[in-house]
């Protein structure tokens, strides 16, 4: 205990400044540890389209790069298309939110079929 209480008294600020970085660490690795768990339950894995996801969202979800839905999509393949919600997306395309899911199951659909057909 006696090294402890030497060290808080010479580098009072220097253990002030590893607690926080330390208490730092902590909380990006339970946000870590938690997004895993929360994308290995399965019944995150098939969920319905919401106007609020982003097509990054959608893209892990259903394990298509995002760049490759943004290009079946008609969009350009950016991050910032990445990032966009999905209701964003329709209007900015014109479309209902329907017909925009139903776009994103035919991406989806013609990506399984691309990716079967390298895989044979």
């Amino acid at each position: 205990m006696a090294p402890v209480c030497a060290l808080w008294k010479r580098h009072r600020g220097l253990c002030i400044a590893f607690l926080v970085t330390a208490l730092i660490t902590v909380v990006f690795a339970l946000q870590f540890i938690l997004s895993v768990f929360y994308w290995r339950n399965p019944e995150n894995r098939n969920l319905e389209l919401k106007g609020w996801m982003t097509l990054g969202h959608v893209a892990i979800v259903h394990d298509i790069p995002s760049s490759e839905l943004a290009k079946e999509l008609d969009l350009t393949p950016d991050s910032r298309s990445r990032r966009m919600m999905l209701r964003q997306i329709a209007r900015i395309k014109g479309l209902s939110f329907d017909e925009l899911e139903d776009e994103i199951a035919e991406a989806l659909d013609d990506y399984e079929d691309e990716k079967a057909d390298h895989d044979e």
